[in-house]
């Protein structure tokens, strides 16, 4: 099955575009099945150790362009300064791409992947996107050579996190306080969660606040133990900035392809709205985890 998937994958992305709903829609399944494949038959491994630091010397968050990144780089910004950014991650007619593929999304359709006439496909996973929007960010990413960078990080090629895999626009009034994403996960599993700009955000729009800070464990969650949905409240701007410091709590400015990386041990929150009129903010969200440490009780999506 593995290498049946695997071959019609690649019959179906080398089709002329643009691709049926259907076809999207296959696609989103054979990615859901050959990725629950690799994860059932992947052998248990740790996430990667502290690497070199090849940002040493850096205050806040470190960041690199996106031709320069390699797996190297992105352990050294999580496992050593709690998070990474990466400047022109995902090349300009990419970021276009995906901007129309959220002008373009019909809100009344399920999010799930379905036929031509809109019947959720058997074997579909839960997704917070559409079958377009799923193929579109894979085809970003890979083009901007996240394949190999997140093979060479991980260990082993990334599968994506279903139920958390986003591509929208939103305008906040308010947004998740300060959490570990660890926290829900159960455990430090060495994932990688890439916050994609699609415009500018930060300043004029919402952006993303981070603890420049390596967490090694969660923060008010007893080990090996899920956090309740409450968890969030409970650590607020004082507490945080006690742990961490002042001059840790940093909301980078990102442009269109932008992004930035952190992992599950990362601390961070939505940034507070801008004081002027606030402009909505256009923006993906993808999980990449080693099939050997994907969380429980989740659905995965083949990546390569």
């Amino acid at each position: 099955m593995t290498l049946e998937a695997s071959t019609e994958i690649d019959r179906i992305t080398a089709m002329p575009r643009p691709l049926s709903s259907a076809d999207l829609g296959r696609l989103a399944v054979l990615r859901h099945q050959l990725g629950a494949r690799y994860v059932a038959e992947a052998s248990k491994r740790l996430p990667p150790e502290p690497s070199m630091d090849l940002f040493s010397g850096v205050r806040g968050i470190p960041e690199i362009s996106g031709a320069e990144l390699t797996g190297a780089h992105v352990a050294s910004g999580l496992r050593q300064h709690g998070a990474l950014v990466v400047r022109g991650l995902i090349a300009p007619a990419d970021v276009d791409m995906l901007v129309s593929l959220i002008d373009g999304r019909d809100w009344t359709v399920p999010q799930q992947p379905g036929d031509d006439r809109g019947e959720i496909l058997p074997g579909s996973s839960p997704m917070k996107c559409s079958a377009a929007s799923l193929q579109g960010l894979v085809e970003a990413y890979q083009n901007a050579g996240m394949r190999e960078v997140m093979a060479e990080y991980l260990g082993e090629p990334a599968v994506l996190l279903s139920e958390r895999l986003l591509l929208d626009r939103q305008t906040f009034q308010t947004g998740l306080p300060w959490h570990q994403d660890g926290a829900f996960f159960g455990a430090n599993a060495g994932g990688v969660n890439s916050f994609l700009a699609l415009d500018s955000c930060g300043s004029d729009a919402v952006g993303l606040s981070v603890a420049a800070h390596r967490f090694n464990s969660i923060v008010g969650v007893e080990e090996g133990k899920r956090a309740e949905l409450t968890y969030g409240t409970s650590l607020k701007d004082a507490g945080v900035r006690e742990l961490v410091g002042e001059d840790a709590l940093v909301t980078p400015m990102l442009e269109a392809g932008d992004a930035i990386f952190i992992d599950e041990m990362t601390m961070h929150r939505t940034a507070r709205r801008p004081k002027g009129e606030q402009k909505p903010r256009s923006w993906a969200i993808t999980w990449f985890f080693a099939p050997s440490r994907f969380p429980d009780m989740r659905h995965p999506l083949w990546f390569g």
